[in-house]
């Protein structure tokens, strides 16, 4: 019987190594081919799943109803009040008014618009937000250095008042004891104000505690003479 190495060696179909060789250089084209297809289809499928949702939501077939989405746009809208923000504010004024267009289009059965206006009054009010907090912040420092610089004048005016009136009679120092009285009041207010966090009315009482002070300073240097 003839030697099978021999034989196969002869018959190429009959090598397992030039089969392999063969069903390999074959199989490399195809595997490519189903790996590029398997790429574009995991793709495809990514950019469904980014696409999709949006769209259906946008449609009104997912999320939430769009009377419950303008509400919350409404309570997005009461938080950025209660950070500080005012109808002065162009974002508080654009958002009012895009909520009460929302809530007209939910009236009206209008759902996507509806949706699309409560979105602009979610961004409208975190930019109110976020501008009331700089606001605020501001407001902050400036009332601290009105607070700091009253103070400076009040330990002047102590100061003064201690040197002006040694020496006085007590009928010339009952008035100007209750001028600093007056003046001490004024600027006890502001700190007070500050220590509450009511840097408005710091703000706004800055000129009359000066003024106060001042004009307290004045008369006490005008008795001595």
């Amino acid at each position: 019987m003839a030697d099978m190495a021999t034989i196969a060696t002869r018959l190429p179909w009959l090598s397992a190594a030039e089969g392999a060789d063969r069903v390999d250089g074959a199989m490399r084209p195809l595997a490519l081919h189903l790996l590029r297809r398997a790429a574009l289809y995991a793709l495809l499928a990514a950019s469904l799943l980014l696409i999709v949702p949006r769209v259906l939501m946008e449609l009104g077939v997912l999320g939430e109803e769009a009377g419950a989405t303008v509400e919350r746009a409404g309570r997005a809208l009461d938080a950025a009040r209660a950070y500080g923000a005012n109808a002065e504010m162009p974002a508080m004024r654009e958002a009012d008014r895009q909520l009460q267009a929302a809530r007209e289009l939910v009236r009206r059965g209008e759902y996507r618009e509806a949706r699309r206006a409560a979105a602009t009054v979610q961004a409208d009010a975190v930019e109110a937000q976020r501008a009331a907090l700089v606001a605020q912040q501001e407001q902050h420092r400036r009332a601290e250095a009105i607070v700091d610089d009253v103070d400076k004048r009040l330990n002047s005016l102590e100061e003064s008042y201690t040197v002006m009136t040694t020496g006085l009679d007590k009928a010339t120092v009952a008035p100007l004891f209750s001028l600093m009285k007056t003046a001490r009041a004024a600027g006890g207010g502001l700190t007070l104000a500050y220590e509450q966090g009511d840097y408005g009315k710091v703000l706004r009482d800055e000129q009359t505690a000066i003024e106060v002070i001042e004009s307290t300073r004045n008369t006490i240097h005008s008795a001595k003479r």
